[in-house]
């Protein structure tokens, strides 16, 4: 009984001497980010309308906790069809099990 009387007060001493202990930490939950697209008239300026690529995104955030879905679209200018994919990818996390209406990757001058 005194043993595990110790190992309770160590647990807790070190619960409140740290910043964000192990039981906060159970109960904090961080939400992906939505990816950053870049400015498309900044980026066809530096190399050029013909070599940026643009992108669109759009579809349903949904949310764990309330059981809820709210629309999200994004759009933005890549420098590369690599970049474009890659935030296409990273906008379909965020969706958190939600629905996907749409997402494209074009070059810009093909608007």
């Amino acid at each position: 009984m005194l043993r595990t009387a110790i190992a309770v007060a160590a647990v807790l001493a070190m619960n409140t001497a740290s910043a964000a202990g192990p039981i906060e930490s159970f109960f904090h939950y961080d939400a992906p980010r939505e990816p950053v697209a870049g400015d498309c008239d900044a980026i066809a300026a530096a190399i050029g309308r013909d070599a940026a690529w643009y992108g669109e995104f759009s579809g349903n955030r949904y949310d764990n906790f309330s059981d809820q879905s709210w629309p999200y679209g994004a759009r933005g200018c890549f420098k590369s069809e690599y970049a474009c994919r890659v935030w296409q990818q990273q906008s379909i996390t965020c969706l958190l099990q939600g629905t996907l209406r749409y997402t494209f990757c074009r070059p810009l001058g093909y608007r």
